[in-house]
């Protein structure tokens, strides 16, 4: 009779587990729904420029770019990643720079870029570098520059995607390109 009671407390934990283990995974599911995955350069950036609009009430992000609220003119241009010298178009799919219009003091700069392959991202990482490099040089008389671009400065590679962000809480927008990359 014992070993009858203890095998059907043993079968009523497992189960007990068992649902408790789904029901963790449904709380999980909801703290982080699936994102919407994007197969571009163009609609990621789009994400980022979203997220940035949300998380910054002096930014609005309209008709693909952001705007200043207030003036409602464009605060950042958005460019093709040919401006920057430092890639070779055989290697890039495609690609867009975000820096400020019209502040030449301002350190922000984000670029999205969809390699051609592997390899080719490869060699895209290290012309980052060189951009990193760049405004190292450009900012190193400022007082700003170990805020941007050494503390908030982060390069990601995620498949053939990479993005280079130098911008307040740059950590914050890696973590939106994660989530919508294919």
């Amino acid at each position: 009779m014992k070993k009858i009671l203890i095998t059907i407390l043993g079968i009523v934990m497992i189960f007990i587990l068992l649902g408790c283990s789904k029901i963790k995974k449904q709380v999980e599911a909801m703290k982080q729904p699936d994102h919407e995955k994007v197969e571009d350069a163009h609609g990621i950036l789009d994400k980022i420029l979203g997220h940035i609009a949300e998380t910054n009430p002096e930014l609005s992000f309209e008709d693909g770019t952001l705007v200043d609220s207030e003036l409602g003119v464009p605060h950042f241009e958005i460019s093709p990643y040919s401006e920057i010298k430092h890639f070779d178009e055989k290697d890039v799919v495609d690609g867009y720079i975000v820096r400020p219009v019209v502040d030449v003091e301002n350190p922000r700069l984000l670029i999205v870029i969809e390699a051609a392959d592997k390899k080719a991202s490869e060699k895209l990482v290290k012309s980052l570098g060189k951009v990193k490099s760049d405004q190292q040089k450009d900012f190193k008389d400022s007082g700003i520059l170990t805020r941007y671009i050494i503390d908030e400065n982060k390069t990601i590679r995620q498949g053939n995607f990479l993005l280079y962000a130098t911008w307040d809480k740059s950590e914050k927008i890696v973590k939106v390109f994660e989530r919508h990359v294919r």
